[in-house]
């Protein structure tokens, strides 16, 4: 297998089902440039050891996940560093968004909607996951927070009424750099969207290149 090459500092895209964490020893404890000593903002560390989180697809965009320690190289200034620990981490927790369409087209389908939702969220949200509801029509709604109450998630969902236009962009944006994007600065886990729709965007303010970023 061709192995893989990663610049200490790099660290991957984080959306995903299957990642692996490295951990690789730095060699270099200060920076080049340091704030004077009398610098209260001035905060020094030891480091010994930087965690990377990354995940691998294949040219058609599919997980890899049978790769090992032995399949990566990782440098910090042309020197090779010595990966002390790597572990494929697959059992994250889940934060998951679901989007769903109540515009006045998906009217006669609403109540289908509405059973798939409920009965996904039932499936999937389990233990340490937690999930959101978000509607949209001519704009987008949060109608359940991140949670792991599936009978609030789905009190959200039965409450849901049909009309108006279809900002399906928008809401992509919403949930994920308003939501998701948030809560992954601050605790590892997998991220997913979920979204039922016609497709039919007629109200959004961001483009679909924006909302897909």
């Amino acid at each position: 297998m061709k192995r893989i090459v990663f610049p200490v500092l790099a660290i991957a895209a984080l959306w995903g089902f299957v990642g692996w964490s490295a951990a690789a020893q730095q060699k270099t404890k200060t920076p080049p440039e340091e704030p004077p000593a009398n610098d209260p903002s001035r905060i020094v560390y030891d480091v010994t050891r930087v965690n990377m989180l990354f995940t691998v697809t294949d040219k058609h965009g599919r997980f890899v996940t049978d790769l090992s320690k032995d399949d990566f190289e990782i440098f910090e200034k042309k020197q090779k560093q010595n990966i002390l620990e790597f572990t494929s981490e697959t059992d994250l927790p889940l934060r998951l968004a679901v989007l769903i369409d109540t515009s006045s087209s998906v009217r006669d389908r609403f109540r289908f909607q509405q059973e798939a939702a409920s009965a996904f969220v039932n499936g999937v949200v389990h233990d340490r996951d937690k999930a959101m509801v978000v509607s949209f029509d001519t704009g987008a709604e949060m109608v359940a927070d991140l949670t792991g109450d599936t009978n609030k998630l789905e009190n959200a969902i039965r409450d849901l009424r049909p009309g108006g236009g279809t900002a399906l962009y928008d809401a992509i944006f919403f949930a994920a750099k308003d939501r998701l994007a948030l809560d992954q600065l601050l605790y590892k886990f997998r991220r997913a969207m979920v979204i039922l729709s016609d497709g039919e965007d007629n109200q959004s303010h961001y483009s679909r290149d924006q909302a897909s970023r």
